[in-house]
């Protein structure tokens, strides 16, 4: 007994609607991963170019390393959710050869269109970076 092809063509219609909305989840995890993985390289490449700034520039304070992030940070990292940065020791100007230390920190949950937890995995919501140099 031969199937008609209507037949066939309402089963491949049922058999994609109930896998659709697997695939479009699955691929909304895996933007999600890919966002929070580029915003973490950002988030580390400002405190690696930081340190070095602070690092080069003794009586750089941490004013003034903060408006130097600002000034580099991708486009992706570089908004309202980027905090200021934390910058060890604090006393300028810094002596050669003494270690300084820079913290990067951002808020990434607005970012989350999934939200911090989906389907029992959980996504950073704060990222940071913290990069030590000697000072030159």
């Amino acid at each position: 007994m031969a199937r008609s092809a209507a037949n066939s063509s309402g089963q491949t219609l049922v058999e994609f609607a109930f896998i659709l909305p697997l695939v479009l989840l699955l691929m909304l995890g895996v933007v999600q991963v890919a966002l929070i993985g580029g915003s973490a390289l950002a988030v580390n490449q400002a405190a690696i170019a930081c340190v070095r700034y602070a690092a080069v520039n003794p009586s750089a304070n941490q004013s003034s390393v903060n408006t130097y992030l600002k000034s580099i940070a991708s486009p992706l990292i570089n908004d309202s959710n980027l905090q200021a940065i934390t910058l060890a020791p604090t006393p300028t100007p810094r002596t050669t050869g003494s270690a300084v230390s820079v913290t990067v920190a951002y808020t990434l949950s607005n970012k989350l269109f999934l939200g911090a937890s989906f389907f029992g995995i959980t996504f950073p919501t704060q990222l940071s970076a913290q990069m030590t140099m000697t000072s030159e």
